[in-house]
């Protein structure tokens, strides 16, 4: 069966490992990714991803990619249709968010210390590559752990990203009058020292 380009991607990242040249590793056992959903213009629901890979280089060079099978919404019946539906994990099983931090700034950052970065970054969802801004907080631990925190809501828009079919298919079968495509999304995330 011949490969789509969009396959081809993520062969290659399979065979290339992600942290590979990496200066710290992301930890998923200390690390989080929320997103909020409003639906009927007024009820707020929380929901995550369990499975997180990331590296940060020598260099600053950010990658963190989610595994979209691993969503979490409490509920285990919108957990398959958000898999189908929105995300259609067959045909895109994974998200990647790339970018650069400035080094500079973390090699003088003592355990304790807290400082903050407005980062430029890409995010590879659904077929589909768009700008993310973010304003993060970053934390460096006494073991030498990064913590890297939103401060403020990463908004995205679903239709930048072609999801708005899958909102549609999901606000149908759960026969409600909307869901916003306005997502905001909140990171905890833990980058640990690759030995």
């Amino acid at each position: 069966m011949a490969l789509s380009v969009r396959n081809i991607f993520f062969v290659a990242l399979a065979v290339f490992p992600l942290c590979a040249s990496a200066a710290w590793k992301l930890d998923n056992s200390q690390s989080q990714l929320r997103f909020l959903s409003v639906k009927n213009n007024s009820v707020i629901e929380q929901h995550s991803f369990k499975e997180i890979e990331g590296s940060i280089t020598d260099q600053g060079e950010v990658q963190v990619m989610l595994d979209l099978s691993s969503v979490d919404t409490q509920i285990p019946i919108r957990d398959e249709r958000m898999k189908a539906m929105l995300f259609n994990v067959s045909d895109f099983p994974k998200a990647m968010l790339e970018g650069e931090v400035d080094v500079t700034g973390l090699a003088d950052l003592k355990p304790g210390e807290t400082l903050t970065q407005q980062v430029s970054l890409k995010l590879n969802l659904h077929g589909a590559i768009n700008p993310v801004n973010a304003d993060l907080r970053i934390t460096r631990l006494v073991d030498g752990t990064l913590m890297v925190s939103s401060q403020s809501p990463i908004i995205l828009d679903a239709k930048a990203f072609g999801l708005e079919k899958g909102i549609t298919a999901l606000q149908e079968v759960a026969n409600l009058n909307g869901i916003l495509p306005s997502v905001p999304v909140f990171v905890n995330l833990a980058f640990v020292p690759e030995p």
